[in-house]
């Protein structure tokens, strides 16, 4: 393929892409969202404007302060991830809008590559302005550069993209609210991932039984390893973690969940009518 072979397959996609994004930015639900995670990381401000050490467990106030913000971006990017990309795809991919969509000389992959960096594009956005808003906080109060926030906190992104690419892929299975909710589970399934492997291991069970458990969970994504890697970078432990590897892991799921969904999305028009 020529580089001009690909910038014309690609210049559909990053039509829809505006498209979606545009759709997703009425969204009142993020906006309401993102508010709310703005006041809360601007309770980072209170670990600098208390004297007594020993509120904080004795740690420094730029340490309380990111420990605030760190579950802040990441506990409302996860809600504003799912939340957007379930009202944003029941209003673009109705059945109306998919016929005039596929009426054109589009394919359906290009279609759903489009939605997904959309939607991306407008979670990617809030985790800026949520980031630049602990980034200004660490750069007033403690006086540094505190280019280490953004390092830091860019883990988080990597989540929010797999978040579009989960909720996309059931969106292509259920296409309803349902798709949302089972994203949560999945999510939260891979939260206790990393818990649950050493149980398998030594579950009274068969070997060929436990060897199928443990190979389930190498499927689910490695959440808490991730935000270890971001905790480390963000200076709140120092523990050997390798980042490479996780992030690795989670760039193949999300391959692996746009591989499936562009397959499940060749009979989504047939499953609404």
């Amino acid at each position: 393929m020529s580089i001009r072979d690909f910038f014309d397959k690609a210049r559909p996609v990053i039509l829809i892409s505006r498209d979606v994004c545009r759709q997703a930015s009425k969204e009142r639900m993020m906006y309401g969202f993102l508010l709310l995670a703005l006041l809360f990381i601007l309770m980072a401000n209170v670990p600098f404007m208390v004297d007594d050490p020993r509120a904080f467990h004795g740690e420094k106030p730029e340490t309380a302060a990111l420990q605030i913000g760190f579950m802040s971006i990441n506990i409302f990017t996860l809600l504003i991830a799912i939340f957007t990309c379930v009202n944003t795809l029941q209003n673009y991919l109705a059945r109306d809008r998919l016929v005039l969509l596929l009426s054109k000389p589009v394919a359906r992959w290009q279609v759903l590559e489009g939605v997904v960096l959309g939607l991306f594009e407008i979670v990617f956005m809030t985790w800026c302005l949520m980031t630049g808003g602990v980034w200004l906080v660490i750069v007033s109060q403690a006086k540094v550069t505190g280019l280490f926030v953004w390092s830091g906190m860019s883990v988080t992104a990597l989540l929010a993209l797999f978040y579009v690419t989960l909720v996309v892929f059931l969106y292509c299975i259920i296409p309803n609210v349902l798709s949302g909710v089972l994203a949560i589970f999945f999510i939260i399934a891979g939260f206790g991932a990393s818990l649950a492997q050493d149980m398998f291991a030594t579950a009274p069970v068969s070997p060929f039984a436990r060897q199928a458990l443990l190979a389930g969970l190498q499927v689910l994504p490695k959440i808490n390893e991730l935000l270890g890697v971001s905790m480390k970078t963000l200076g709140f432990f120092d523990v050997p973690i390798r980042p490479w590897s996780w992030v690795g892991h989670t760039l193949a799921l999300c391959a692996v969940l746009n591989l499936a969904g562009c397959w499940k999305f060749r009979n989504f028009f047939q499953r609404l009518t």
